[in-house]
């Protein structure tokens, strides 16, 4: 063994024994295997569309270049295809420009390591993507200028603008940039958009805001053909000229999409820094004409009946489960097993999306993440453990993801499971008390 090895070892034996290990696991999912997944971000369960199948596999036969790009964008990697999508993307979610990415991680680590500024703000929710924390270590932004405020608390982002405001003067230039998602990915809690929109136009001059929300969850799930809750409360700067708030709009296809990569939606000047500046984008491989063509055929799905359909039997199968949770968890100590507390209600006078939309994601708390998983597992549900670093201390779970796909009587049988690990710790609580 190196010196390294060695040194490497002892941080890695720490982590073990403070339970926050972390390696692969593999699972054998098909329908032979008697495991339900309820770990997978494939949402709208469109990986196992017979539709999509069908129709991306025509392409490909009919294409004669499928593999690889054969160069970053810069290069020899902007084809027709690549730039096709770009307008489509512009269109469909009502943008003044697209410009694609890798993944999600790409293009937040690119925004935000380039675009604000050593002058500006970035005010953002504690809970915002790790992504965000990258761009931002790696900008010009000093660390005094880049705010947290607590998770979905318009009380204390207006409390953050206030300390911002008063530290400038009348002639100050500076942009405040403020980072939000949709909705987040550890509660499955969406953000209250509308208030903190409200309440940044307090403080700051519209022409010195850049509102950027991530859409990662809700791309494809929410709103008019799935082009997310931003659109849906109709706050998307269409065309540079629309009246909406949100200024920059981040749309990843490794989840509800089934694919890889992601859109950035944003101004044509942006646009064209991130071109310029942005590393990940000018020194990575562009996607490759088979990722290109898959997007296609989604999009095609998304805008059909049959997205349409996916998208309405996923809010039911999430509205089925969190009523059967109510009822277990309104007899289980919240000690033993409870969700976050309930979302804020985001969306009032919303039209396109109910007051409080289905979720998802639904994080169960608890104390003792990796056994309930290893009991659901014996049960046959793959529900995976989330613990810190991912989640602060204390807000150790197991986190349940929903697909549009699966039917009543298997989530019935996962919150039966749920139930029989409830029993299980309120009879281990009765005999520790009976020894006392």
């Amino acid at each position: 063994m190196t010196e390294l090895d060695a040194r490497l070892g002892k941080l890695l034996q720490g982590r073990k024994e403070k339970n926050r290990f972390r390696s692969f696991k593999e699972y054998d999912t098909s329908p032979s295997s008697g495991l339900v997944d309820f770990s997978s971000n494939d949402y709208l369960s469109l990986t196992s569309s017979p539709a999509l199948r069908k129709s991306y596999l025509a392409r490909l036969s009919s294409t004669p270049s499928i593999f690889g790009s054969t160069g970053s964008r810069l290069l020899s990697g902007c084809t027709p295809s690549h730039s096709s999508l770009e307008g489509r993307f512009q269109r469909f979610f009502h943008s003044p420009s697209a410009l694609l990415f890798n993944s999600g991680w790409d293009a937040n680590v690119s925004f935000f390591a380039t675009v604000p500024q050593s002058t500006d703000w970035v005010v953002y929710d504690e809970l915002v993507h790790a992504s965000v924390h990258s761009g931002l270590r790696a900008s010009r932004v000093p660390v005094e200028r880049r705010v947290a405020f607590n998770h979905n608390d318009p009380d204390d982002l207006e409390n953050a603008l206030k300390r911002i405001t008063s530290e400038g003067s009348s002639t100050d230039k500076s942009t405040v940039f403020i980072a939000l998602e949709s909705l987040y990915s550890m509660d499955g809690d969406f953000s209250p958009l509308p208030s903190l929109l409200d309440i940044l136009g307090r403080y700051v001059p519209r022409e010195r805001q850049c509102v950027v929300v991530d859409e990662a969850h809700s791309t494809g799930v929410y709103g008019d053909q799935g082009r997310g809750i931003v659109h849906a409360l109709g706050e998307e700067t269409e065309g540079g000229g629309g009246k909406g708030r949100v200024d920059v709009r981040l749309m990843t296809f490794g989840k509800a999409v089934g694919c890889s990569g992601a859109v950035l939606l944003c101004s044509p000047t942006v646009r064209s820094f991130l071109i310029n500046f942005a590393r990940p984008l000018i020194f990575s491989t562009a996607l490759p004409h088979s990722t290109i063509m898959a997007l296609e055929c989604v999009w095609d799905v998304l805008q059909s009946e049959e997205g349409d359909q996916r998208r309405q039997s996923l809010m039911v199968l999430s509205s089925h489960i969190r009523t059967l949770l109510d009822q277990l968890l309104s007899r289980t100590p919240p000690k033993i097993l409870h969700l976050p507390p309930d979302p804020i209600i985001p969306f009032p006078n919303a039209s396109i999306l109910p007051p409080i939309p289905g979720s998802p994601i639904l994080g169960l708390l608890t104390p003792t993440p990796h056994a309930l998983a290893a009991f659901l597992l014996d049960k046959g549900f793959i529900v995976r453990p989330v613990v810190p670093p991912t989640v602060p201390p204390g807000g150790e779970r197991v986190r349940i993801c929903l697909r549009a796909g699966m039917e009543k009587g298997v989530i019935e049988r996962l919150v039966d499971a749920l139930g029989e690990w409830v029993e299980m710790r309120l009879a281990e609580g009765k005999q520790v008390r009976a020894k006392l």
